[in-house]
């Protein structure tokens, strides 16, 4: 008989993190699930790891990216709810049981929820609420006002049959380019609880490549931004510049010990979408945090 969760991770030379992975889905007092790893030949202690966990369906062979590696998920996976769960991330206690009672709704097709992030720069974890009223807000990908978290979204093995499967030309905003396909045919369901954690460690390509992040969405969803009816041109502009400027300043603090000249990089692309905010006096605090040793 199939398992009820499908678990799949991708991985490659996450070693360091894939064994809190692996056992926060085995800690879920919920047997009823499989866990394929599709890794990308690591290079790192990922193999070792996997090994000592023979439940782990571990496959180590080439792909051309997450995307395609997620995707042997996908043809894989045997579960009625498909869980995607990075080598990097981890799933809180409980959440097996609180996704049977929200899929025990056969109407529920996708839910999803909050996380816990861990910052890289020692300043300890944070709860990052999901918000998401509709799918024309995920047009708005740069706004705070729209977050979906990749791990914390799961959907039944039937919406794939139904909206398909990753696009593999896509390696940095993949998640919200099938999220907005699956939207629109399947409305998204929110649990408002803590789901997964997601660990914000300089090595994660979010972090390393996040000015792609940002490129890959605009490249997505720009085709869709004259379905924004309710907002004028220069208001969406005057607000995308806003808020890309907050999210650069963000990423210049949270890389600010650590990545100082990173830091600097993106505290000046800030100033360039928006002066204003980012030359107040509560932000000049950065440059102790770049050079204090």
């Amino acid at each position: 008989m199939p398992p009820y969760f499908s678990v799949i991770t991708p991985s490659f030379n996450q070693g360091a993190y894939l064994e809190t992975c692996i056992r926060s889905v085995m800690d879920q007092a919920d047997a009823d699930f499989e866990h394929w790893i599709f890794d990308n030949q690591s290079t790192d202690e990922t193999a070792e790891v996997a090994a000592r966990y023979p439940h782990v369906k571990f496959v180590s062979e080439p792909d051309r990216g997450q995307s395609h590696a997620v995707n042997k998920g996908f043809e894989s996976a045997c579960g009625e709810i498909i869980c995607w769960l990075n080598a990097d991330d981890a799933y809180e206690p409980g959440v097996f049981q609180k996704l049977r009672e929200a899929f025990a709704d056969p109407k529920k097709a996708v839910v999803y929820g909050d996380t816990r992030q861990i910052a890289y720069d020692g300043s300890g974890s944070f709860l990052t609420p999901a918000r998401f009223a509709s799918r024309l807000d995920l047009i708005r990908w740069w706004s705070p006002e729209v977050k979906l978290h990749q791990p914390a979204v799961f959907f039944r093995r039937s919406v794939l049959d139904d909206s398909g499967w990753l696009q593999e030309d896509l390696h940095y905003a993949l998640d919200y380019e099938f999220w907005w396909r699956i939207s629109e045919t399947h409305p998204f369901h929110y649990l408002p609880e803590v789901l997964a954690i997601q660990h914000r460690q300089l090595e994660s390509k979010t972090i390393l490549a996040w000015d792609r992040v940002l490129l890959e969405r605009e490249r997505i969803f720009s085709p869709y931004y004259g379905l924004l009816t309710e907002y004028s041109a220069h208001s969406l502009s005057e607000e995308r510049r806003k808020c890309l400027g907050e999210l650069h300043l963000k990423e210049a603090f949270l890389g600010a010990k650590e990545q100082p000249a990173k830091a600097l990089k993106k505290l000046g692309q800030a100033l360039m979408e928006n002066p204003r905010e980012t030359l107040q006096w509560k932000n000049l605090g950065i440059f102790s945090r770049m050079f204090r040793r």
